[in-house]
């Protein structure tokens, strides 16, 4: 069976990372080239034909580096990716514009929901979770006319619950931020995070798809998921602010 390495990033920035999900420029400009050089194909989420080999780049939150640096590098490369915006973000600074997301969208890039304000959705009653998928994805449909398919969850906090109502929402892929490959004809996707502490070596053996590797990345998920359900949301955020991981 086939499988897609689908990449996860957030804000790209000129040169100093502030924060740990923050990518430097030329990190990523380096990360496309290598790309580029391996001839390999990268696209979009949403595209599952023929995806033996692929590679996806994803992007979360809706910066506005996603236009003002992304995409240029994008179209220069002949590459797709997906963004995942969160309505109730578009407009503030340091953010996407709607027109700015409909030049995304009409550039051929895929655009996905990130929920309507970007909430821990484990922590969340029945009926705002339903609001945070739902109207997420009615927002932005109504914003570029065309059918949104793809959901990232904020901070990659999901549940059995999350899932289902995701899928009962109409979603067709529904992204996590837990590492490793995503299979062909799957509706759960894992995605693999590229941030500040991403060295070259970690680049190098995830786009092989070294297994030694994703393993290792799955255990540290499952470490921090772990703790992550025994701590409670608040006490593990000010742990990993604390430690910065």
């Amino acid at each position: 069976m086939s499988s897609l390495c689908v990449l996860v990033l957030h804000r790209i920035v000129p040169d100093k990372a502030d924060e740990w999900a923050d990518v430097k420029l030329n990190t990523f400009v380096e990360l496309l080239e290598t790309l580029y050089r391996k001839q390999k194909i990268v696209t979009r989420i949403d595209n599952q034909q023929n995806n033996l080999d692929k590679i996806c780049l994803s992007f979360d939150d809706g910066h506005a580096s996603d236009f003002e640096l992304v995409l240029p590098l994008l179209l220069k490369y002949n590459m797709k990716a997906t963004f995942f915006i969160t309505p109730h973000l578009i407009g503030r600074e340091g953010h996407l514009s709607w027109n700015q997301v409909r030049m995304l969208n009409d550039a051929g890039m895929e655009i996905g929901s990130h929920s309507l304000s970007h909430p821990y959705l484990t922590t969340v009653s029945d009926q705002q979770l339903f609001t945070e998928l739902k109207q997420s994805k009615v927002q932005i449909e109504q914003n570029i006319g065309k059918e949104i398919k793809s959901f990232a969850y904020p901070f990659g906090d999901y549940s059995h619950r999350t899932n289902a109502l995701a899928k009962l929402v109409g979603y067709e892929y529904i992204c996590t931020s837990k590492p490793g490959l995503f299979k062909a004809g799957g509706q759960i996707v894992k995605r693999n995070s590229v941030h500040s502490n991403t060295r070259n070596q970690d680049m190098f053996l995830l786009l092989n798809q070294d297994k030694y590797h994703l393993f290792r990345a799955q255990l540290r998920y499952s470490i921090l998921y772990g703790l992550k359900r025994i701590l409670g949301i608040k006490n593990y955020i000010k742990l990993k602010q604390f430690l910065y991981l």
